[in-house]
């Protein structure tokens, strides 16, 4: 995550997202940049790199800092490409592991509480596999974040984010960790996992008009 207190934005890390070039783009006007994990949550350093909004509010609330003084950005992803590239990032990382079929690995993960599974301090992987919803609105149904980007409109979204928060325009749109795409989404869904996207996932499908 990156917080300034003097241009008041919080960027959250959705991952699978583009977090990782947001970041880079904010961090030269950031004054909180993380770069831990869960595990080093400590009382000087309360936030890590994956926190979810739900957490970030309560800790400013411990802090006596006003959460919604902040203009609090998230980005996300078409959930058929995003559960792809999760999936094959977690097995790249555990090459000793066997890897499951992507249908198994899919059905056996959840889109809130445990998430993808794994070690708790792994929340990148846990909040992959969070839907959108579960993962921004609160138990009140209160929506925690006050922009979503899709990372399919990164060129055209982010000159208008940083004019908006009175930023100079970045040189360029920086885009990192993309992938080859060798194979069709064909080659990971059938239609019972097509079904099971559509159901876990179908307000933010429905929302930024995803489709399979």
């Amino acid at each position: 995550m990156r917080i300034s207190h003097q241009h008041k934005f919080i960027l959250f890390c959705n991952p699978k997202t583009g977090s990782d070039s947001l970041r880079e783009m904010f961090d030269p006007y950031s004054d909180v940049r993380v770069l831990n994990n869960f595990k080093n949550q400590s009382e000087k350093q309360p936030f890590y790199t994956h926190i979810s909004p739900q957490e970030t509010k309560l800790i400013f609330q411990n802090l006596g800092w006003n959460y919604k003084d902040y203009y609090k950005i998230i980005s996300t992803r078409n959930p058929f490409f995003r559960l792809i590239s999760l999936f094959e990032m977690i097995y790249k990382r555990r090459p000793n592991i066997i890897k499951p079929s992507f249908k198994k690995w899919l059905i056996n993960t959840k889109n809130n509480n445990d998430g993808g599974g794994g070690k708790d301090y792994h929340r990148w992987r846990k909040y992959g596999t969070y839907s959108l919803e579960n993962l921004i609105f609160d138990e009140n149904e209160e929506i925690l974040v006050d922009k979503v980007v899709r990372l399919e409109d990164f060129n055209l979204e982010i000159p208008k984010l940083f004019k908006h928060l009175d930023l100079p325009q970045p040189k360029h749109i920086i885009k990192k960790n993309i992938g080859k795409k060798r194979k069709m989404l064909s080659d990971y869904y059938d239609d019972e996992l097509i079904k099971l996207v559509e159901e876990r996932y179908f307000w933010e499908l429905n929302k930024f008009n995803y489709k399979f």
